[in-house]
């Protein structure tokens, strides 16, 4: 089990200036797989595996899939909606 928060600073720690959210979605194989969505065009899966191994993080901390999206979805009071998240990461899996 690993913390979707800590895979979010993970990000936030890389890509200090992009938003970004994490989400836990099914996987056929695994249970469940980590995804993250950020606002970055350059975000990249091995620049967050690099910073994992130099903070010394497990390689689970790091997500199995980045997706680059235009805007993460806030809801009214500013909060990340992440049941958008969670249908924009499921629809951009399969």
């Amino acid at each position: 089990m690993v913390s979707l928060t800590a895979v979010e600073a993970l990000a936030a720690a890389v890509w200090p200036d992009h938003m970004r959210a994490a989400i836990s979605i099914s996987d056929t194989r695994k249970g469940e797989q980590i995804i993250l969505l950020t606002e970055n065009p350059d975000a990249d899966r091995a620049m967050l595996s690099q910073h994992a191994l130099g903070e010394g993080m497990p390689e689970l901390a790091v997500p199995r899939t980045v997706q680059k999206v235009g805007a993460i979805p806030v809801l009214g009071p500013g909060k990340i909606d992440y049941v958008s998240i969670a249908e924009t990461a499921n629809a951009n899996a399969t």
